[in-house]
């Protein structure tokens, strides 16, 4: 399988406290790949690193052999990297679908062009697009409510249709089981690999240890922003020191 995404000997330094130290992590193309550890590892930071939101102090950041690390996120979701977050980002205000549509912009006409609204079939093709990833996320029978009268759950989903939206190579996805109910992480597990079958990457930070064992085919351990192990996940999540690692003993 191909290396679609490279990090390479990142490093990153809050108030110098080292959040991230010489982390290598390898996304395969069509592959799931997990990043899990106790709180403070520096999951969210890897994330924010891989999408353009933190710059490293050293290190590179690679799609497709290219060196994106000094990429804003505004130039990477073009090229195919997109995520969730783990605090919702949704506009309250406005309906589910239109949310959804927001995630269409990276793909909007450019120029003069850009000045006018899209019409016709584009317009119609634009808004069934949007219809299906609310389908995949059984989201459709919300699309008129305000996003923010979602239940929380939900809310997580709709980030996830919403980054489908700009048809990602790569889906950065950072807690997406979070309150959800358990029906609904199973829910997750099946449309998240349905996602990995249609030929997406995927990588999943997640607490969820039995959403990350069904879900990932690698996963890398992060412990004080070091990379302590990685491997499959059912080999990851028997071995010793990742149980130090979270239960201290």
């Amino acid at each position: 399988m191909a290396d679609l995404l490279s990090v390479r000997g990142v490093t990153k330094h809050f108030q110098g406290v080292e959040a991230l130290g010489d982390v290598d992590v390898t996304l395969h193309e069509g592959t799931i790949h997990g990043i899990v550890g106790p709180n403070g590892a520096g999951k969210t930071t890897l994330l924010n690193v891989v999408s353009g939101y933190v710059r490293p102090e050293r290190g590179r950041v690679e799609l497709d052999g290219r060196d994106v690390t000094r990429f804003t996120p505004q130039r990477r979701v073009p090229l195919g990297v997109v995520r969730t977050f783990q605090n919702i980002r949704l506009y309250g205000g406005l309906s589910v679908l239109d949310n959804v549509r927001l995630g269409q912009h990276t793909r909007a006409l450019t120029g003069l062009r850009s000045l006018w609204p899209v019409r016709g079939s584009r317009e119609r093709e634009l808004r069934a697009e949007a219809e299906r990833a609310l389908e995949l996320f059984d989201l459709l029978p919300y699309r008129r409510r305000r996003a923010a009268e979602l239940p929380y759950g939900l809310q997580k989903q709709l980030e996830m249709a919403r980054a489908l939206a700009a048809r990602p190579r790569v889906l950065l996805l950072d807690e997406p089981a979070a309150g959800m109910p358990a029906e609904g992480r199973e829910a997750l597990v099946e449309r998240i690999h349905d996602l990995r079958d249609e030929g997406l990457s995927i990588v999943v930070v997640e607490h969820d240890m039995d959403v990350i064992s069904k879900v990932c085919d690698h996963v890398t351990v992060l412990n004080f922003g070091r990379r302590l192990t990685d491997g499959p996940p059912a080999q990851v999540l028997a071995s010793d020191a990742v149980r130090t690692a979270y239960l201290g003993t």
